[in-house]
């Protein structure tokens, strides 16, 4: 559970630290956000994988992480002139990606039941050789 909702806190926090001018940080909760977020992204990938979601969850997941990437590397210390806007508009992006994984989740997904539906099932076709023998 922890492991779900860890990267949008983060990336509210790093929202909150630019909000009050903290933005180094905010960089440092990003790079913390970036291995969490990944973590998310391998999590739904997996559930795809299970066909325990549809594909929308993994995708979302990994273009969330796509924008913690982009907007960490805006904020380097290289950039002279304070947080271009673009750093700070794809975090608010990522948290709306999070808000549609959290919505994933908690969805029953309809493309998983209807692969499992399709698929036979190995422990049922099991029992009956074993009641038929």
């Amino acid at each position: 559970m922890a492991r779900r909702v860890l990267p949008a806190v983060l990336v509210f926090a790093a929202l909150l630290s630019d909000v009050f001018g903290g933005h180094g940080v905010a960089l440092a909760f990003l790079l913390v956000a970036i291995p969490a977020a990944f973590a998310l992204a391998l999590d739904c990938f997996g559930d795809a994988l299970e066909s325990r979601c549809g594909g929308a969850r993994p995708i979302l997941a990994g273009l969330a992480v796509f924008l913690l990437v982009v907007s960490a590397s805006l904020r380097s210390p290289a950039v002279v002139g304070g947080v271009p806007q673009f750093a700070v508009s794809a975090l608010v992006f990522a948290l709306c990606l999070y808000g549609g994984v959290a919505v994933g989740a908690i969805l029953p997904a309809r493309t998983a039941r209807r692969a499992r539906f399709g698929q036979p099932d190995v422990r049922q076709a099991y029992e009956r050789r074993r009641r038929a023998a």
